[in-house]
């Protein structure tokens, strides 16, 4: 893609920054904060298998996908047997078996450079029936003390989130109907607690839910997700069970702050790095909520309502208890007496009840203003009946319809809900700090699908993820310096391929492939190109890992990003000019070799690598300048490329190559070249990470081939 920007209105404004101006290219340049987190995440039910191993009971979703052979759910969209896997089927029950190779998978994470993880616990592997009463199962409290303990030998820092959907199955009984009960909240704390006890030395980052709305509203709503079936209803199930979320929110973080205010002296955190975004402090907590932008089809009073309405119903919804202390008044004034309310201490408990603001997001849509009927909500009391005709729905409460425009459908992810729209995530951001002041925000989930019947080799080759990655961080950056929005931390979802949910194995998020049948891992394109922008703390060009994924370069990226122009005969067209350049390249780099005293690079990989590190970068993208003023290396240009001065050529020869006297090492690969101090020079350092992770993706991508 070009590296220009469509121009846009400034911010500043309601509805700002893009009123009406969208942008259809991304800037792949420039830093982050220091100390910025760069991490990838999961959640225990859909990585961990070993569903019924070593006392750990059974929880919703183990029901809901029929593990062990029982008879999944209605809505499981896929079930039985998948295609080419033997024995493994639509379910959790083995998933990644990472319950049985966690310390691969570590070592996995520390080979791609990964410093931030974030996974969950799940409740039914420490309490077997969900409560204290039925005891405490030592077994699953090991396993996650060796996990967390491997992660911090890696020098990766854990992010623990308490509960991703996984509620055992004791509590989703009818006398007891899950979170449709205000007795869970309780439980909750216990279980809450238990974890606070075990790993509040070691974890110095909590959430205790991962995005309340959509296992209320799918799950005790539509029942597309578990528990579903008899508990989804959608005029009142979805509130209830939101609320006591909520409230079982706020007694988890209070249990916390008792527990960090005994254990920690003043001035005393639980262990950190030093890339950690707070540093060493007391350890965090929070909540993870998230939201799809929605943006108003037209400047029509109507629909700018509808989309604040829609953003109101889904993110306000929990967030505006947090930060403001109740429910957003456009909720209050609909909903009457289907929303509970809660009481001054409840409202008390709730305000300040987060450190940070986690928020997952994926993709956008428009939105156009959709008035119910008259008499919506509302009981005839003759019959009892609703007066409009039918119940009202969370779906109409907030009267609001999203419509895609023709580019979003043009870049589509194989999840039928999920489409490629980076300047979502900039508006969204800025929503947030208009709506809640200067919180910390941490991105804790942000990611892109392929299908589930990907083999290997093409699953590897994924480019369509680097650019969504790129685009999306491209955007984040822009919001960070240009809208002043504090984001701290980036967590793509998610570090390799796995359970989806209702939609089994059908779908992959993974940056790294999972082998459903081997269970093996491979890294992608998209982990490679991770790993460079982690190591450099900056964006980098994702065209070398997408073009290399995809075996034929840009041309090929664009055509699995939905490019149109990536057809036909303007493909070929591309392709010829692509390889046109390269020829080009090649000349004028033995030209400069003999200008600069250095070999000349010897292979495409070489080249491109060359090209990712600032070597031959392509123009408009040479400086790299941010907005606190910081710059790449300075250079100057041959025939209108720009070039790095001869001295940093030379330090990269050293590194990569050898020494003028020809003196070279391969082990320069797999470690850091050391100056005479024994310390690595910064600037040696990012060039070799990053040309090594070219290269190891061009590696890896031409072993399968």
């Amino acid at each position: 893609r070009a590296r220009t920007m469509n121009a846009s209105a400034p911010s500043g404004t309601f509805g700002l920054p893009y009123l009406g101006a969208y942008p259809s290219s991304y800037v792949y340049e420039g830093g982050f904060p220091p100390g910025f987190a760069w991490g990838l995440g999961t959640a225990a039910y859909q990585i961990e298998g070993g569903w019924n191993e070593d006392g750990r009971g059974p929880s919703i979703w183990d029901g809901y996908s029929g593990a062990g052979g029982t008879d999944p759910d209605p809505q499981m969209a896929a079930r039985g047997p998948i295609v080419g896997a033997g024995a493994h089927d639509h379910s959790g029950a083995v998933a990644c078996d990472h319950y049985h190779r966690f310390r691969a998978d570590v070592q996995l994470m520390k080979s791609l450079g990964i410093k931030h993880y974030r996974f969950s616990v799940a409740w039914p592997r420490l309490l077997p029936n969900g409560t204290l009463e039925g005891g405490i199962n030592e077994a699953g409290l090991h396993f996650y003390d060796e996990l967390i303990d491997a992660l911090l030998a890696a020098d990766i820092q854990p992010f623990l989130t308490l509960y991703h959907w996984d509620l055992p199955s004791a509590l989703q009984i009818d006398t007891l109907p899950g979170w449709l009960d205000r007795s869970i909240v309780r439980r909750f704390e216990d279980f809450a607690t238990v974890c606070f006890h075990r790993w509040g030395r070691k974890v110095s980052r909590w959430a205790t839910f991962n995005e309340p709305w959509t296992f209320v509203v799918l799950g005790y709503g539509t029942g597309s997700k578990a528990p579903g079936g008899r508990w989804a209803e959608m005029s009142a199930n979805p509130y209830t069970a939101g609320h006591n979320v909520l409230l079982a929110h706020a007694a988890a973080v209070r249990a916390f702050r008792q527990y960090t205010a005994a254990s920690f002296p003043p001035h005393e955190g639980a262990r950190g790095g030093v890339d950690d975004p707070w540093g060493a402090v007391r350890p965090q907590i929070g909540i993870t909520n998230n939201m799809d932008w929605r943006e108003p089809l037209t400047s029509t009073e109507a629909d700018v309502a509808a989309a604040e309405r829609a953003r109101e119903w889904w993110l306000g919804w929990f967030c505006d208890p947090i930060w403001h202390g109740d429910y957003p008044r456009s909720m209050r004034e609909a909903l009457g007496d289907r929303l509970p309310v809660f009481t001054d201490q409840e409202k008390a408990a709730l305000v300040g009840s987060a450190d940070f603001f986690g928020l997952n997001h994926y993709g956008s849509s428009f939105v156009v203003d959709a008035p119910n009927p008259p008499g919506y909500g509302t009981r005839d009391p003759s019959t009892f009946g609703w007066e409009s005709g039918s119940p009202p729905s969370y779906w109409t409460d907030f009267r609001a319809r999203s419509i895609l425009s023709d580019e979003m459908r043009a870049a589509k992810a194989a999840s039928e809900w999920l489409y490629s729209v980076p300047w979502g995530l900039r508006k969204l951001l800025s929503w947030v700090k208009r709506r809640y002041g200067d919180v910390p925000i941490l991105v804790t989930e942000n990611g892109w699908s392929t299908r589930g019947g990907e083999t290997v080799e093409e699953g590897i080759a994924d480019g369509a993820r680097v650019l969504f990655l790129a685009n999306y961080t491209s955007e984040l950056r822009r919001a960070i310096y240009e809208d002043g929005v504090d984001v701290r931390g980036y967590y793509a979802w998610s570090l390799m391929d796995n359970f989806e949910w209702e939609r089994g194995y059908t779908e992959r998020f993974g940056l790294v492939y999972t082998n459903f049948e081997t269970l093996e891992r491979h890294p992608k394109a998209s982990a490679r190109w991770f790993a460079a922008v982690s190591a450099r703390n900056a964006l980098v060009d994702p065209m070398p890992f997408a073009g290399a994924a995809e075996g034929v370069g840009a041309g090929a990226c664009a055509r699995e990003a939905g490019e149109a122009w990536a057809q036909g005969a303007v493909f070929m067209t591309v392709v010829s000019v692509a390889c046109g350049a390269v020829l080009f390249l090649w000349l004028l780099g033995c030209a400069m070799s003999r200008y600069c005293r250095q070999p000349m690079l010897h292979s495409a990989s070489g080249l491109t690598g060359m090209i990712a590190v600032g070597g031959l970068r392509p123009a408009g993208a040479h400086g790299g300048a941010d907005e606190a003023g910081r710059r790449g290396p300075a250079g100057g240009r041959l025939s209108g490329i720009p070039f790095w001065p001869r001295t940093t050529w030379r330090r990269q020869r050293d590194l990569l190559w050898g020494d003028e006297d020809g003196q070279t090492d391969p082990r320069l690969w797999g470690r850091a070249a050391m100056g005479a101090s024994g310390e690595e020079d910064e600037e040696e350092r990012v060039a070799r990470v990053v040309e090594a992770a070219v290269r190891e993706a061009e590696m890896e991508l031409r072993s399968h081939r």
